[in-house]
């Protein structure tokens, strides 16, 4: 073996390391890029609410988004906007918010059915019945229908069904929302409207608090899947629900984001990322994100998905969901 001098070695090692350092700093000047989605609209919850409490939610976390110019994304269920199978024009009209502020509507189904549970036809006969509302609506605004996020985030069990379903939406004018950090915070939100219910202001302070360090900590998380799957950053697309727990503290997580050096773009600007062009044959039974459909399609080592941030235990508690999450601690 031949052994170089040392200062060759120091001006080798330079050599070597310097397209990754500076691809590094090329990174760090391009800044972190998330484009936000809100499923569930007009609002989701475990609790019951007046339409005016519904409107006062909606303003809340309309408010919190366009204050801060974040080009978010809606996807509506449109049986929420029903009372009894007759349509509430007062629902309706918490959408027209959403169009008011410059934000957009997606499709999200009508029921939230699940692909993986109904038949093809079925599902598809539900986005078509899911439209009915929000297309004319859109127009009302100039704006067309353009996108639609999968239920349960479930594309298919099989290739054929998955890519009949693409086929569909392609003719019917529609781009699918994919998501790379998903997360729990649903089941935040269940806590949240337990605290609220209940009156207990200081705990729904703390959950609120909590939700906000767990996001931050799934960010982290889902930026280092990225470096390790796709070897480089990405601008990704965030999935939350219109819920309470937003209303009151996607103000804060946002902040906190932009602290993190993160910009908030479109859903179409981050799809412009050629990430998104990576194929996808995933057809398992989890509703993942779509970093791993594209890592599990290449084969990379799924050691690599290890390590997601975990959901505080006092809040499966709150929430009875506990023993799904640890069911041997329950034997």
């Amino acid at each position: 073996m031949i052994r170089l001098p040392a200062a060759l070695r120091r001006v080798s090692i330079l050599v070597a390391v310097l397209p990754f350092w500076a691809s590094g700093i090329a990174m760090a000047d391009a800044g972190r890029k998330v484009a936000v989605t809100f499923d569930d609209l007009p609002i989701v919850s475990q609790s019951p609410f007046s339409d005016a409490a519904l409107e006062d939610l909606t303003a809340r976390l309309v408010s919190a988004i366009s204050a801060r110019e974040i080009p978010a994304v809606g996807f509506v269920n449109e049986m929420r906007l029903y009372d009894d199978s007759v349509l509430n024009p007062d629902r309706v009209a918490l959408l027209g918010q959403w169009l008011e502020a410059g934000l957009a509507l997606g499709n999200h189904t009508y029921s939230h059915p699940d692909l993986h549970r109904v038949t093809l036809q079925a599902f598809q006969a539900d986005v078509l019945r899911g439209e009915a509302v929000t297309r004319p609506l859109l127009g009302k605004y100039g704006r067309q229908l353009t996108w639609f996020r999968h239920p349960f985030l479930h594309t298919g069990t099989k290739l054929e069904t998955k890519h009949a379903f693409e086929s569909f939406l392609t003719e019917h004018g529609y781009r699918v929302a994919p998501v790379t950090i998903d997360n729990s915070e649903w089941i935040f939100a269940r806590a949240f409207d337990i605290a609220m219910r209940e009156g207990d202001r200081a705990l729904a302070v703390r959950i609120g608090e909590d939700y906000v360090a767990y996001m931050l900590r799934m960010f982290a998380f889902y930026e280092a899947q990225a470096e390790a799957i796709l070897g480089r950053r990405i601008p990704h697309v965030l999935l939350l629900h219109a819920n309470q727990l937003n209303a009151h503290w996607f103000g804060p997580l946002a902040d906190r984001l932009a602290v993190r050096q993160y910009s908030f773009v479109s859903l179409e600007a981050a799809l412009d990322d050629p990430a998104y062009d990576s194929a996808d044959a995933y057809t398992g039974p989890g509703g993942i994100t779509w970093l791993h459909r594209w890592a599990i399609t290449a084969g990379v080592d799924r050691r690599v998905f290890r390590g997601e941030p975990e959901t505080p235990p006092y809040i499966l508690e709150l929430t009875g969901l506990r023993e799904h999450y640890y069911p041997s601690e329950s034997e």
